[in-house]
């Protein structure tokens, strides 16, 4: 089909088979997989097409004939129409086995193994857990009302919500005061988005504005901030324009079965589930087997999420990082907590770092890591130079995860066991953990 050719509109009567990685229905009909969004395996539905390529098809679910016992209905007004959620059909109970599911797959087909273990899916809550978030914003001049949400499933359009499930309270339950609030600003055309960080005490929202605002626009902001116990900051240009409208708060998240608390700027990478953070970093330490004689290597390490609770159990841990920022905050994080056992540097582990002051001459038994969804390959290489023998491999990508544990095996390692975590409710998003072992 030539790029500017309107697709031509095309109803199937299908019967799904079985689940994809991204949660939608897996059939076939005319030599073609169809991906068929909303549709759970043993359904019989009618879907209509919406992307057609060589090998398969794109469909949405239009009608079902024959129902799943496994579907439940969606807790959200607008599921199906924004683009935020793409699981809320099938209960958190089912969605960690499919989950789960996906994960073995990945390391079956990539990897050509499995665990020796498979670790207890991890679970905490499923609804209202969503501490970092984008939100669009758009003024819709016809209807003199200004959207605050995520953008439609496929489209460009903010979805029109008074309230989102995933997100944390204080932010889900006022998204339409936060609308009107906006939409009472003289920019209000030139407002983008704004990005919510929620610790355990405030709720930030960075509110990007194209044009500057007035005095007017900011007492407006003020008072909606005190009647919703929020704090506005602002955001002209790029990140180093981020501001707070009155005065800055400092966030905090704990992590109190290691008497931790972790200090972190609105623009910082972290989870947006806290209480499953929590149950990840004990997850992790209990795996890692930790004593007093271990010297630990943190790849990824952030603003030390898991450095500084594995740093009371160690003789030493070192974080990398690539962000410079992330490293100076993990540093003062590690001087607040009173810790003198860890220390941190600033590197690109997409690059070669042999020749590097922390890894050069230096042995580690143990180590973490914790990438991107690009996933750690490089690194990988490397690790049996550090005479690494117990690594724990925190994942939010299945398919880079099995691309590593193929190198890792290669390089003498066992996977030993291999659990998924909720991090993302309602979503189709894995996160992993896996643990690795090797002898000298």
């Amino acid at each position: 089909m030539s790029r500017g050719r309107k697709l031509k509109s095309k109803i199937y009567e299908i019967e799904i088979e079985s689940l994809s990685h991204e949660g939608r229905g897996i059939s076939h009909s005319d030599n073609k997989v169809i991906f068929t969004r909303g549709a759970l395996p043993g359904e019989k539905v009618i879907a209509s097409r919406t992307l057609s390529r060589a090998k398969f098809e794109e469909a949405d679910v239009v009608e079902i004939i024959k129902s799943s016992p496994d579907r439940i209905e969606a807790k959200c007004a607008v599921y199906g129409v924004c683009g935020g959620c793409s699981f809320q059909h099938l209960s958190s109970e089912n969605q960690i086995i499919a989950k789960q599911s996906w994960l073995q797959s990945a390391f079956i087909g990539q990897a050509k193994t499995e665990p020796k273990n498979w670790l207890e899916p991890m679970q905490v809550q499923s609804w209202g857990y969503r501490r970092k978030a984008r939100l669009g914003v758009r003024y819709v001049a016809k209807k003199e009302k200004v959207l605050v949400g995520f953008r439609e499933r496929k489209s460009s359009f903010i979805t029109l919500m008074s309230r989102c499930e995933v997100l944390h309270p204080s932010l889900g339950d006022n998204l339409e005061i936060i609308a009107e609030c906006i939409g009472k600003l003289s920019i209000r055309e030139h407002i983008p988005q704004i990005e919510a960080a929620i610790s355990e005490s405030h709720t930030i929202l960075i509110l990007r504005h194209l044009q500057p605002l007035t005095e007017s626009d900011e007492a407006i902001l003020k008072e909606c901030g005190e009647t919703l116990s929020i704090t506005w900051y602002t955001q002209s240009r790029g990140l180093d324009t981020i501001k707070p409208l009155i005065e800055a708060v400092t966030l905090t998240y704990s992590i109190p079965d290691h008497k931790i608390e972790m200090a972190f700027l609105p623009n910082d990478f972290t989870q947006v589930n806290f209480a499953l953070n929590q149950k990840m970093i004990n997850l992790a330490i209990e795996l890692l087997e930790l004593n007093d004689q271990d010297s630990v290597l943190d790849l990824f390490c952030g603003l030390g999420n898991f450095t500084l609770p594995i740093s009371k159990y160690v003789e030493k841990i070192v974080g990398i990082e690539g962000d410079k920022g992330l490293v100076e905050r993990a540093k003062a994080n590690a001087d607040a907590n009173g810790i003198n056992n860890a220390s941190f540097y600033k590197a690109d582990l997409s690059e070669d770092v042999s020749g590097s002051e922390w890894f050069r001459g230096q042995k580690y038994n143990k180590a973490l890591i914790d990438p991107a969804r690009t996933g750690a390959i490089e690194i990988v290489e490397l690790l049996p130079k550090l005479n690494i023998e117990r690594l724990v491999y925190v994942s939010c990508n299945p398919s880079t995860l099995a691309r590593d544990t193929a190198r890792l095996i290669e390089l003498g390692f066992t996977l030993v066991s291999a659990g998924v975590m909720d991090m993302f409710p309602q979503t189709a998003h894995v996160e992993s953990i896996a643990l690795f072992t090797r002898k000298k």
